[in-house]
């Protein structure tokens, strides 16, 4: 038999905090400051404040009652540094900001709107290279000794026409004094990771956005430091990454409590290799789950999702018992998952469902929650652009800076005029971004979804109703939550479990719940009733 109980009920209950008759009130978000539901921004993209087209600080800071509301507790934002592309993946000072998106009293202002809501600011932090720009590399092309070291050079006479890398790319590049590497680009080149300096300038730049109040930092490209090829005359592998990484982990925490730090090793294909980097970060950014997360919620049968993600976690947590995982559906290096689906409303809600009752922190990309549409642009003047489209406000703080003459362009701005603004959303109680909404509220207002990262396969999983426990105890306090996921295109009985229902896509818990509507998700709390 199952109740029925309220969203405002449950919040009640966790409030007065009636699980397991716990004696006393305790902030559990207090207990787990790196908890929480993130949202990744494209500055350039966001909101607009000045009128000048793009997106800036002053215009997040207006924008931070959206984020609070949509139940975001952190945000991390693509490159803010100054860089000659729009991007910012190729910095030129790691101590300054764009002044695309404001001053940096802009920026604390910002940070000052974000902690007084309650959100935590990531950076993302490009450490495997700079701009080609950047006056440390200028300087090492003038023959200065100091800034030589800060890159991986070799002398223009070596031979690197047989030297690629990892995905056979051409790494080597010329310059008139020296040949460097650069993994993603000769005007990118790489960082030297062998240098004591190099190892200390990233510390320095790390602890000076911690004063000014960064509560987190996302490393790019980690399994390229010591990239494949790179290092000529060492032998190493992509271990010495995570070495490294410990070691930078280890300084940051010596310098400030609760930074979370997370990396990108894009790799889809093994879950093992990149949860590896679970020994020297908080997390890696978990790319085998996003390939789960967007192939399951496309299919109508998932045999064994459940179970296989249980021999996931419980990997990560022999490499760290605490591991704070990083799951998401998208990035902006992929295709939005509007794209994915051809704007299939029912696969991009259950997919928000899928990622949101996940363990550790899920990342939201700006404008999934509106179901934008995004692909990768094949140029000849723009690419990526076209995944990082300006987010619908449908107000004067909608960004405008994208110009080229593409046919992509035109037929991503053409889809996106279709879907509805931020505002004509939030007044749709079936609309995509209600449903983030809601499942948002859920996930917030109970432990068992919020902390920890416990996870076990239900014993009653099939192909296309699969689900899992959540179960977090923190002293006298418990709870445990039952997440079932019905994948088929049709209605599936509701299981004979004892138990409130918490959650039931599209409900209001009103009436009397009989099945499990398509393509939906219901949250139970089982938890014990105590002796």
């Amino acid at each position: 038999m199952i109740k029925k109980i309220s969203a405002a009920l449950t919040v009640l209950f966790l409030t007065l905090g009636i699980f397991a008759c716990q004696t006393k009130e305790v902030d559990l978000a207090e207990v787990n400051p790196e908890a929480g539901v993130y949202y990744e921004i494209l500055v350039r993209s966001f909101a607009d404040s000045d009128a000048d087209g793009v997106g800036d600080f002053n215009g997040i800071t207006a924008k931070m009652g959206y984020l609070q509301s949509l139940g975001i507790k952190g945000i991390w934002l693509m490159p803010i540094h100054p860089s000659p592309s729009y991007h910012g993946y190729d910095v030129t000072d790691y101590y300054a900001v764009n002044l695309d998106y404001g001053t940096m009293a802009d920026f604390e202002n910002m940070i000052a709107a974000a902690d007084a809501a309650g959100i935590r600011v990531m950076l993302d932090m490009v450490f495997n290279h700079t701009s080609n720009q950047h006056p440390w590399f200028v300087a090492a092309q003038n023959g200065d000794a100091t800034y030589l070291d800060y890159y991986v050079t070799v002398p223009k006479s070596t031979d690197t026409s047989r030297i690629f890398g990892s995905w056979s790319q051409n790494i080597w590049h010329t310059s008139d004094t020296f040949k460097y590497c650069g993994y993603f680009s000769h005007t990118m080149p790489d960082l030297n990771f062998y240098s004591d300096a190099v190892k200390t300038e990233i510390e320095d730049i790390s602890k000076f956005w911690i004063d000014k109040g960064v509560k987190g930092f996302r490393l790019d490209a980690v399994h390229h430091y010591f990239g494949e090829n790179e290092y000529l005359d060492e032998t190493y592998d992509f271990y010495n990454n995570i070495i490294y990484l410990d070691a930078y982990s280890k300084a940051i925490d010596a310098y400030a409590d609760d930074i979370y730090v997370i990396g990108e090793a894009f790799i889809e294909s093994d879950y093992k290799i990149p949860s590896a980097y679970f020994y020297g970060l908080d997390a890696p950014l978990n790319f085998p789950l996003a390939a789960k997360i967007r192939s399951a919620a496309q299919k109508t049968k998932n045999y064994n999702y459940a179970e296989n993600l249980e021999i996931w976690y419980d990997y990560y947590r022999g490499i760290n018992p605490h591991f704070i995982d990083a799951p998401f559906i998208v990035n902006h290096d992929m295709d939005r998952f509007a794209s994915h689906t051809l704007g299939n409303t029912a696969m991009m809600k259950l997919a928000a469902e899928m990622l949101l009752v996940l363990p550790g922190n899920p990342i939201i990309y700006y404008g999934e929650e509106l179901g934008m549409f995004g692909v990768k642009a094949m140029g000849p003047d723009i690419w990526d652009e076209t995944r990082r489209m300006p987010f619908i406000w449908g107000d004067d703080t909608q960004t405008d800076w994208i110009t080229s003459s593409s046919q992509t362009l035109a037929n991503m701005e053409a889809a996106n005029d279709a879907i509805g603004t931020a505002a004509e959303q939030l007044a749709d109680a079936a609309s995509l971004l209600s449903l983030y909404t809601a499942i948002l509220a859920v996930r917030n207002a109970n432990m068992a979804l919020a902390y920890g990262n416990s996870f076990s396969a239900w014993e009653d999983s099939a192909s296309s109703l699969s689900g899992f426990y959540r179960e977090y105890t923190y002293e006298d306090q418990t709870q445990r939550v039952l997440v079932i996921h019905n994948f088929d295109d049709e209605a599936a009985a509701i299981p004979d479990v004892a138990g409130t229902v918490l959650y039931l896509s599209g409900s209001d818990l009103s009436g009397v719940i009989t099945e499990i509507p398509a393509r939906s998700t219901l949250i139970i709390d089982v938890t014990p009733e105590a002796d």
